[in-house]
């Protein structure tokens, strides 16, 4: 019976020796031939090759280079290939014990960091660490979502885990490979805190709304907090509690300005929380610029986020005067007032007294880092730009003037009331003695123009919504008038709409007899203006296509009678020649090239990769039409050189191409115009001659897009009303009288 017992366990013994070594050659032969293993322990060949195909290390073929180990994971022998490969066999060590070794992750990041630092002299390769919030997979690459902002990848996803802190080497925002879990804490800063209940917080961050499970989580009030995060858990919680006031005067990539209290620094990233009508995430665009009251929260001498507690009122709008010449800048600004006027600058207060000569450089000093503000004690009283002597340069101005110091020199916002500017826009668009209804015409538009252009707020940068050139609406150059006062006063408040919103209501000075639609700016989404329709002012329309050379051609040499026919603009010519031009051009074509690269198409012959500059085409050849719209306008011209082509797109970048080579513009009246450095409009024939010369024949003045104000008063003088007009001009709108708060 023993010697059973023996034979019994002898066999059990032999048995499991035998098991033992077939599972160690399982696990061998799975390691060699490269095993799924522990993502985080092993280092997958495909994350080798995303990390050594960067621009830190030579051109190498890896993927092919590496497939051929017959491995998935790395190994000793694979590494020593690769620094023998980099030639860094020299100078590095590989760690294992044999070929076959597998290296742990730790092992390879320790060899590839050398390598860093061996070959990536202009350090290409950064290391981060971020916390994973979400995981996108996309169609070539995934997504990694996380508090540094968004990543993409190739690695799979699946090494990722929600709420956990990886180090990860990327390359800009492209993470090629990990080093690690990250053993330090990492935080989501300025997150808006929403719900808290005791098994969950919800949270919105960087755009997305979130909810983090916790045990025992503490009863928090809603606001601004830092989340700190270790091993995939919230370890602490800091509420941001400092906070400032007041309406959002300026903001730039450094600092913003708050009306009372002067600038601040602000964190790169400013997140906006609009915690009214529900809890939603802004950005500092949404802020309406001196019209919204806000709260600052501030940490560290920084804001760090922005709550909107109620919408904007639409009070006042800020307009930045330009200096002669139409820059930003001043060397100095000197003001006069009517009456006595509030002068401040940081703690310093005075009053400047009427007829006294203010000079703004007397208050900046070394650092000039606030805001000089003057305006008058009463909204009868104007303030004046002038000279050095006190000699008026301009006409009055209602409200403040604020005077901001730059490096450049010094720039004047005018804020006023939004309606009183128009006061100030509808006489210098549109001449006092038009028709009462065509003025009333004029300020619903310039009203609905100044309205989008508020909340856009494009000269943030140097406190201002618009500025007072043609490049929005042209302010107070003509003197406000009795009849032009009137018509904004009888449209108090009156916009057109279009789906609910605003619209763009876009006008130009005369017709050629019609109306374009926003193809001619190069724009994809013409749906978003489907209220800027081709419309005829003619009596008649006519019979041809107006996309077609001959039928254009043969349109425009006639002069039907329309709304504004009588108009000089409605037909001219221009006389040009386009002989030693080409530096002139390609001057003109370069500088709209940084403004609108996809307006400006330039290529060497048979090549389809665009250049930036024409520089290398050669002499230009010919000029010639390549497309019209529907309404005559050139969206299209052909410039041919001598190695190459352009292709110019907008009407504005053609009229200023046509405009270098003109000579002269004679109009319908017989005036001739010498001075000419932008063609009237893009609806024009080019006509080729002898020795370069060039002809254009064309008509109207401006884009053409939207209301003619000549047609409008020819409208108006026909006995049509300012809706009527308005509704013949933007198809399908609605007049309506805006809001004074708006979200």
């Amino acid at each position: 019976m023993v010697k059973k017992n023996r034979r019994f366990l002898l066999l059990i013994a032999v048995l499991a020796a035998v098991t033992l070594v077939l599972v160690i050659l399982l696990l061998f032969r799975g390691r060699k031939s490269g095993g799924s293993g522990d993502f985080m322990s092993e280092v997958p060949l495909a994350e080798v090759v995303e990390e050594l195909k960067t621009d830190a290390f030579p051109a190498v073929d890896w993927t092919n280079v590496l497939e051929q180990q017959g491995n998935s994971v790395i190994t000793k022998k694979t590494a020593v290939q690769i620094v023998e490969q980099l030639g860094a066999a020299d100078y590095i060590e590989v760690p294992g014990r044999g070929k076959r070794h597998v290296l742990t992750r730790e092992e390879w990041c320790g060899l590839y960091d050398q390598l860093l630092d061996y070959l990536d002299m202009t350090e290409v390769v950064q290391k981060a660490s971020i916390l994973i919030l979400d995981t996108v997979e996309a169609k070539e690459q995934g997504i990694l979502v996380t508090n540094e902002g968004d990543y993409t990848t190739v690695l799979n996803l699946a090494a990722f885990e929600t709420w956990k802190s990886y180090e990860v080497y990327c390359v800009e925002n492209r993470c090629v490979g990990i080093a690690g879990y990250a053993d330090e804490e990492t935080a989501i800063q300025n997150a808006y805190l929403k719900a808290c209940t005791p098994e969950s917080i919800g949270f919105l961050y960087d755009g997305a709304a979130y909810e983090k499970s916790m045990e025992q989580a503490p009863q928090l009030a809603a606001g601004v907090y830092d989340f700190l995060f270790l091993d995939g858990e919230i370890v602490t919680i800091r509420e941001k509690k400092d906070k400032i006031y007041g309406n959002l005067l300026s903001y730039d990539a450094e600092m913003i300005e708050i009306q009372g209290y002067g600038k601040v620094n602000h964190e790169n990233r400013i997140p906006v929380y609009q915690i009214f009508d529900g809890v939603v995430e802004k950005s500092i665009s949404d802020v309406v610029l001196g019209n919204m009251e806000a709260t600052y929260i501030t940490g560290e001498g920084q804001v760090c986020a922005i709550l909107l507690e109620k919408p904007a009122s639409i009070a006042n709008i800020r307009v930045l005067l330009l200096a002669e010449g139409g820059g930003k800048f001043r060397e100095d600004v000197w003001i006069k007032a009517t009456e006595e006027a509030d002068v401040s600058y940081g703690e310093q207060k005075s009053v400047l007294t009427p007829g006294e000569v203010l000079q703004a450089s007397g208050y900046f000093g070394a650092q000039a880092a606030g805001t000089l503000t003057v305006s008058t004690k009463t909204p009868e009283g104007r303030l004046y730009l002038c000279d050095a002597a006190g000699e008026v340069m301009t006409n009055g101005y209602r409200g403040t003037f604020e005077v901001r110091h730059y490096e450049q020199g010094s720039a004047v916002v005018n804020e006023l009331p939004f309606e009183e500017y128009l006061y100030g826009v509808v006489p210098s668009e549109m001449p006092s003695s038009y028709a009462p209804e065509a003025l009333k015409v004029q300020a619903v538009c310039a009203r609905s123009y100044a309205y989008r252009q508020l909340l856009a707020a494009d000269l943030a940068a140097y406190g201002a919504h618009i500025d007072d050139s043609t490049s929005y609406q042209v302010y107070n150059k003509v003197a406000p008038s009795e009849s032009t006062t009137a018509a904004v006063n009888a449209t108090a408040g009156q916009v057109i709409t279009s789906d609910g919103e605003v619209a763009d209501a876009y006008y130009f000075s005369t017709s050629m007899g019609y109306t374009g639609t926003a193809d001619v700016w190069n724009i994809t989404d013409t749906d978003r203006y489907r209220y800027l329709q081709k419309k005829c002012l003619n009596e008649s329309e006519f019979a041809g296509d107006l996309s077609k050379e001959e039928d254009f051609a043969a349109y425009i040499a006639t002069s039907p009678n329309g709304y504004d026919s009588g108009i000089k603009f409605y037909r001219w010519q221009a006389a040009a020649n386009m002989t030693d031009q080409t530096a002139e051009v390609q001057e003109i074509l370069e500088n709209r090239y940084q403004v609108v690269p996809q307006s400006i198409l330039i290529y060497r012959d048979n090549e389809s990769e665009a250049l930036s500059s024409p520089a290398s085409l050669g002499a230009l050849l010919s000029v010639s039409v390549d497309e019209r719209n529907p309404s005559g306008a050139l969206i299209c011209l052909h410039l041919q050189y001598e190695k190459g082509y352009v292709k110019v797109k907008t009407e504005y970048n053609i009229r200023k191409v046509l405009g270098a080579f003109t000579e002269k513009v004679t109009y319908a009246d017989g005036s001739v115009n010498e001075d000419v450095t932008m063609l009237p409009s893009a609806y024009c024939t080019v006509e080729t001659g002898e020795n370069g010369s060039l002809r254009f024949v064309g008509g109207g003045y401006g884009h053409g897009i939207g209301m003619s104000q000549n047609g409008a008063n020819g409208m108006a003088k026909s006995g049509k009303s300012y809706d009527e007009i308005l509704r013949f001009f933007y198809e399908g709108i609605e007049i309506e009288t805006i809001k004074k708060e708006s979200g």
